[in-house]
């Protein structure tokens, strides 16, 4: 089987130094322009020049404060690379609806795949809504004829299924060891496991480029096992 490969970009200017964490916050509650020479989104080109090196896809998912730019989007249509949403205002369907347009229309492209922003434990900027409910979700995925709903749940043995024509993957493993039981699902676990059936695999830009641990497991990882994107 193999991976499947889960990247939410989510501070568009980093969390490293103090300089570009503050304008991911601002970015993030208010508005900043996207300037790349303040390494707007940096963290996510390195890690997607790295995985088109090795010929390993993904999806990626983007808050509307990380919209990519036309340098990611050629990064992303040379590893054919899949966009999704990584939604914030879940207040509603129609909120969401609102929020799905928004991002088909910025980028000329049909958006199949989602993701939410956070797990209900806390409010991330100005337009995100805290509370989590994955059951909504799948039923407002069906309405607008989405094809897959990456879940934010924190136990990888779950499985994937299908709601009808909706494919609804409810966990992931988080690569970040705050996010899981390193006791219980370590990476020889993970390897393992994608032996078997397919697994998300979820990381974040920032903590990949920062963090030289998570860094060795991540390409340790994709080197023993293979991405998958689904038709």
């Amino acid at each position: 089987m193999s991976l499947i490969l889960r990247i939410d970009v989510e501070h568009p200017y980093g969390k490293k130094p103090l300089f570009n964490h503050m304008l991911s916050r601002i970015s993030s509650d208010l508005y900043f322009p996207k300037i790349e020479l303040f390494k707007y989104l940096n963290d996510l080109k390195v890690i997607l020049k790295l995985l088109n090196q090795i010929n390993a896809r993904s999806y990626i998912f983007f808050r509307r404060c990380t919209m990519p730019t036309s340098t990611v989007l050629e990064l992303i249509d040379k590893g054919n690379h899949i966009i999704g949403l990584h939604l914030e205002n879940s207040r509603s369907f129609n909120t969401f609806k609102r929020e799905l347009g928004y991002f088909a229309k910025k980028l000329n492209h049909k958006i199949y795949v989602f993701s939410k922003h956070g797990s209900g434990k806390k409010r991330y900027g100005l337009y995100h809504y805290a509370p989590y409910d994955p059951k909504k979700y799948v039923e407002w995925g069906k309405r607008l004829k989405m094809k897959i709903f990456f879940g934010n749940l924190e136990n990888p043995t779950s499985k994937d299924y299908y709601d009808e024509s909706l494919l609804v993957f409810p966990s992931a493993f988080w690569l970040e060891p705050f996010w899981r039981n390193t006791k219980k699902f370590n990476i020889d676990w993970l390897i393992n496991e994608a032996y078997k059936r397919d697994v998300v695999l979820l990381i974040h830009p920032n903590a990949l480029v920062l963090d030289k641990d998570i860094k060795e497991d991540f390409f340790f990882i994709i080197n023993k096992i293979p991405t998958k994107i689904i038709k």
